[in-house]
C-alpha cells in the first residue's frame, strides 16, 4: 500500500527551509528552472576541477556535513543578498548528490508539489557501473506518475559523462533503487562486486543504502554516511545474520516497489529505527569516513546469503 501523494508535498525536519520559505515559494514552479536554481548554489566536491576551482575538498567538509535546508540556505545567504540566487561556483556550498536532490525536494514541497529524495546506484557516473548516488523524484500531475530528476548533472557533467538520456526524466534502468540493487544482487553475489564508491564497494554500501532509502520514502533524508545505530552500525560493515538478511530483504522490498506505508512502518523496526533520544553528534562524520576509507583496507565481501 502507498501513501497518498499528498503526503510529499509537506516538508520533512531535514527539507523544511524555515524562514527562508518565501524565498523557495518565489521560485518558478518548471523544474528545469528549479533544478538551474540548485545547480548555481552548489557544486560537488568530485567535480571542482571542472569548474576552475583548486582548493581541495577535503578543507571544506563542514559543509558536506551540513544536514538541513535551512542551514544550506543560511550558509549560501553569507555570500549573497538572495540565498538562492545564481553564484559564481566559487561562491557556492560544497554539496553532494544527496544535497542537490534534498535542496530539489525542498524547492518542490515549498511549492505544493510532492518529491521525495532517493537513495540508490546509478549507473552513468564512472567508477563503478552501479555508483552510489542520489535523485529527486517529483510527483507529475498531468501524466500521474513518479518522475526521477537528478538535479546534479548540469550541462558540463552532462557532457562529461556523455549522458545520452534526459536528466529531468531518468529512465528506470539507469537509476535503480537500493531495494532493487539489493534483490539483483541476492540473485547474482558476484554482482555485489560492482556497487560502490570510492574504496567502499559491495554488501556494506548496498545494505547502507537500503535503509537510507527507506528513510528517505519516510522523509527522513539522512546524510549519505550517516550510521552507529541498529543495522547501521558502521559503513563499512553488513550483517551476515539470517534473521537480519531476512529483515533486508523486505526492507529491499519496500524499496524496490518505493511502498511508502510499508517504509514508515518499516523505519521504526528496533533494528532500523534511530534510538530514542538520539544525538547526531554520535554518527560518523564524513570527515572520519575518508580517514577510514584512506587509511584502511576494504572490508572483506561476505557473501550474506
Amino acid at each position: 500500500m502507498n501513501l497518498p501523494t499528498v503526503y510529499y508535498t509537506s516538508h520533512s525536519a531535514t527539507s523544511d527551509p524555515k524562514h527562508y520559505l518565501a524565498q523557495a515559494k518565489d521560485c518558478r514552479s518548471d523544474i528545469q528552472s528549479l533544478i538551474t536554481m540548485v545547480q548555481q548554489n552548489l557544486i560537488h566536491p568530485y567535480w571542482l576541477e571542472h569548474y576552475q576551482l583548486t582548493t581541495p575538498f577535503q578543507t571544506r567538509l563542514d559543509e558536506l556535513q551540513t544536514r538541513n535546508v535551512e542551514q544550506k540556505l543560511r550558509w549560501l545567504s553569507n555570500t549573497s543578498k538572495s540565498a538562492l540566487q545564481p553564484k559564481a561556483p566559487r561562491q557556492r556550498m560544497m554539496g553532494n548528490c544527496r544535497d542537490f536532490s534534498l535542496l530539489l525536494v525542498s524547492l518542490l514541497r515549498s511549492q505544493g508539489i510532492a518529491a521525495r529524495a532517493r537513495c540508490g546506484f546509478a549507473r552513468y557516473l564512472g567508477m563503478y557501473r552501479f555508483e552510489d548516488h542520489w535523485i529527486c523524484e517529483y510527483w507529475h500531475q498531468s501524466q500521474q506518475r513518479w518522475v526521477m530528476v537528478d538535479a546534479q548533472l548540469d550541462l558540463i557533467q552532462q557532457d562529461i559523462l556523455n549522458i545520452q538520456f534526459d536528466p529531468l526524466d531518468v529512465p528506470q534502468e539507469q537509476f535503480i533503487f537500493a531495494g532493487k540493487a539489493w534483490q539483483d544482487c541476492r540473485l547474482n553475489p558476484l554482482l555485489s562486486e560492482q556497487h560502490g564508491i570510492l574504496s567502499s564497494k559491495g554488501w556494506p554500501i548496498i545494505q547502507g543504502n537500503v535503509i537510507r532509502d527507506i528513510f528517505a520514502l519516510s522523509k527522513v533524508e539522512l546524510l549519505a554516511w550517516d550510521c552507529g545505530w541498529g543495522l547501521q552500525a558502521h559503513y563499512l560493515h553488513h550483517s551476515v545474520k539470517t534473521h537480519d538478511i531476512e529483515l533486508l530483504d523486505t526492507l529491499a522490498m519496500a524499496s524496490a516497489t518505493s511502498n511508502s506505508q510499508l517504509a514508515i512502518e518499516l523505519s521504526q523496526h528496533p533494528k532500523v529505527a534511530l534510538p530514542k533520544n538520539w544525538n547526531w553528534r554520535k554518527a560518523q562524520s564524513i570527515s572520519s569516513l575518508l580517514a577510514e576509507l584512506t587509511t584502511k583496507e576494504p572490508l572483506p565481501l561476505n557473501n550474506p546469503i
